[in-house]
C-alpha cells in the first residue's frame, strides 16, 4: 500500500484563444473557452499513482467546496490558476494561505502503519514539522519518500529524498540518505551519479516532478531497485512534459510493449457477469489472457459434482469470444505460477474480491471490476435444480 501525504492544491486551467493585444497594455486578450479544475500538488502525485495501482490513499486538507478523497478539512485551499491561449502558457495566478495542520499528526499516527509513504511538501502548511511526521511514520514501520521544499536536514530519517536541482543546490547540507535529484532536461542524479535523458519536445513542465515522484515511488514500493525506479520515473516524466497542463501517466506510457491483462476462473456456466467482466478486462490492455481451472482443479476446490462443463468445452467457449485473446488451462488450485510465467501488466477480478485477496496482487497491478448483481454460476445452478 502507498500513502501520499502533503499539500493538496487546486490546479485551475483557463483555456481560450487570443487574436489581439490589449489597448491598455502590451498583453494578449484571451477569449475564454473553458475552465478545468484538477487535483494539484500532492493530489497530482496521488492521481499518477492511482493510474498505476488502486492500492493508494491520499492524506491532506481540503475545503467544503471539493469532493476529493480526503478526510481532513481546512478553511482555504491553495489555488493555482494557469491561463492558456491557443496552447500557449500565458501566466499563472496563485492564491494561498498557510494551512493549519494541527490535526495531521494524530491522524497519521493512528492510521498509517507498515506501508510506503510519499511526502509531497509544497510548503503550504501541511508539512510544517517534517521531522515530527517522519519520526511518527518510521515508528509505525513505514518506508518514507520525500519531495522537499525546505532545508533537506529537516527530512533526516527519510529513506529517499527527491529534490530538484534548485532545491538541492539551495538546501543541501549533507543529509545522510539516498538522494535522487531531478535535473530537468539534463536527466537526474542518484547519490551523485548522473543519468542523462534523451532529448525530446517539451510543451509544458507542469507536474513533471510529481510524475517522477509517483512513478519512482510505485516501483520502490513494488520492490524494485532505486536505479530501475528512477529509470521508469524519468520515462514517465518525459511523457508528461509532452502534454499541455498536468498529464497523468499510465502503463502504456511506461512500457511500449503490449499491455497484457490476466484474469482467471472456472467459467463453468458462462453468464452475463462473466461477459461484462471479460469485456472490461480487455478494454484495459492489448492482450487478454484467461487462466482456466482444469476439471481436476475445480473438483478439489468445489467438490465432485463440479464442473458442469468439462475443461475442453469451457476452453472452446471462452476462445470463441472476440475479446478473449488466449485461454490457458492450469491444474493447480491457484494461478500463481501461471501469473509468474506470463508476467501480466494487470490482473483483474470480480467485485467479490479485494486487492489483498487476489492471487498475484504482489506481481502486477490489480483492478477490481464491479460484479453484475444477481449473476453467478452458483445462482444459475440453483435455478436449474429448482426447475
Amino acid at each position: 500500500m502507498i500513502v501520499v501525504i502533503g499539500d493538496i492544491i487546486i490546479d485551475e486551467y483557463i483555456y481560450g484563444t487570443s487574436t489581439r493585444l490589449s489597448p491598455e497594455a502590451p498583453v494578449p486578450v484571451v477569449k475564454h473557452q473553458k475552465t478545468e479544475r484538477k487535483l494539484g500538488g500532492a493530489g497530482n502525485v496521488y492521481n499518477n499513482l492511482k493510474s498505476l495501482t488502486d492500492d493508494v490513499t491520499l492524506i491532506g486538507y481540503r475545503n467544503d467546496t471539493t469532493d476529493w478523497p480526503v478526510e481532513l478539512f481546512c478553511t482555504h485551499m491553495p489555488l493555482k490558476q494557469r491561463i492558456y491561449a491557443d496552447k500557449h502558457y500565458i501566466t499563472r495566478i496563485d492564491r494561498e494561505q498557510t494551512i493549519d495542520n494541527s490535526t495531521l499528526f494524530d491522524y497519521v499516527k493512528n492510521r498509517v502503519h507498515n506501508c510506503t509513504v510519499v511526502i509531497s511538501d509544497y510548503n503550504k502548511g501541511t508539512i510544517q514539522d517534517p521531522q515530527r511526521l517522519i519520526k511518527i511514520l518510521k515508528d509505525n514501520g513505514c518506508y518514507v519518500i520525500v519531495d522537499p521544499k525546505q532545508h533537506l536536514d529537516l527530512y533526516a530519517g527519510a529513506d529517499v529524498i527527491k529534490p530538484n536541482k534548485q532545491e538541492y543546490e539551495e538546501y543541501n547540507n549533507g543529509v545522510d540518505t539516498d538522494m535522487v535529484v531531478t535535473l530537468g532536461a539534463e536527466g537526474y542524479m542518484i547519490n551523485g551519479t548522473h543519468y542523462p535523458t534523451q532529448q525530446q519536445d517539451v510543451y509544458d513542465v507542469t507536474g513533471a516532478g510529481d510524475t517522477f515522484l509517483a512513478v519512482m515511488s510505485y516501483f520502490l514500493d513494488f520492490g524494485e531497485s532505486l536505479e530501475f525506479a528512477c529509470e521508469m520515473a524519468n520515462k514517465g516524466a518525459g511523457v508528461s512534459v509532452q502534454h499541455n497542463g498536468v498529464y497523468v501517466v499510465d502503463w502504456k506510457d511506461l512500457d511500449p510493449r503490449p499491455t497484457v491483462v490476466f484474469t482467471n476462473g472456472c467459467f463453468d456456466i458462462v453468464h452475463r457477469g462473466h461477459i461484462e467482466m471479460l469485456k472490461a478486462s480487455k478494454n484495459m490492455g492489448d492482450w487478454l489472457v484467461v487462466g482456466l481451472n482444469t476439471d481436476n482443479s475445480i473438483k478439489r476446490i468445489k467438490g465432485n459434482d463440479r464442473p458442469i462443463n468439462n475443461q475442453n468445452d469451457r476452453k472452446i467457449m471462452l476462445e470463441s469470444l472476440d475479446f478473449v485473446d488466449e485461454v490457458i488451462l492450469f491444474d493447480e488450485d491457484t494461478p500463481e505460477q501461471l501469473i509468474k510465467n506470463i508476467k501480466p501488466n494487470i490482473i483483474t477480478k470480480g467485485g467479490d474480491y479485494t486487492i489483498e485477496t487476489v492471487v498475484g496482487h504482489e506481481l502486477a497491478k490489480v483492478v477490481i471490476i464491479p460484479s453484475v448483481e444477481n449473476y453467478s454460476t452458483t445462482n444459475t445452478i440453483t435455478k436449474l435444480k429448482a426447475v
